[in-house]
């Protein structure tokens, strides 16, 4: 599911864009390269989001990952902070010149794949605290949709088989 969108900004020299769900919004948000990288493990970007009071507080960070088959390279990462649940996972996939578009999907369990999708209880509906499911988190997930169809493929758009290439 698409949920965002990143382009660089010539005027601000820097990578800038939104990231919105249902019951969270970011609307500015800088993706900064981090320029002393201390190893290839390292974030390659940085994520930033402007206080009300005007101070930049990071949200997130992201790396260079790979495709299973196709070796092909995209960024995986996280937006977090203290007032959520758990953090949000996410995928960009484009570049620098022409930007990047921001993926969210719900995580699953690839090897107990049960009745519902990726083996977890609740079929996706949000639970009440204290009812497991969700692959034995308590309190469930983030509230929202997935990209799964009915028989779990993916079909957030393109021809691609995310699910068997995006290792998150």
């Amino acid at each position: 599911m698409k949920i965002g969108s990143f382009a660089f900004d010539e005027r601000i020299n820097d990578i800038v864009g939104k990231i919105a769900t249902r019951q969270m919004r970011f609307p500015y948000v800088i993706m900064r390269k981090v320029a002393d990288r201390q190893s290839d493990t390292a974030p390659l970007y940085e994520l930033f989001e402007t206080s009300p009071a005007g101070d930049e507080i990071q949200i997130g960070v992201v790396w260079e990952r790979k495709m299973t088959k196709t070796q092909e390279t995209f960024l995986s990462g996280m937006i977090d902070d203290p007032s959520f649940r758990e953090p949000l996972p996410i995928a960009l996939f484009g570049d620098e010149r022409s930007g990047f578009d921001v993926q969210w999907r719900r995580e699953r369990d690839r090897d107990a794949q049960g009745g519902n999708f990726g083996g977890r209880s609740g079929g996706g509906q949000r639970q009440s605290a204290g009812s497991g499911g969700y692959g034995g988190r308590q309190g469930g997930g983030f509230a929202g949709g997935s990209t799964a169809g009915a028989g779990g493929e993916y079909t957030g758009g393109g021809a691609r088989d995310l699910d068997d290439e995006v290792p998150f």
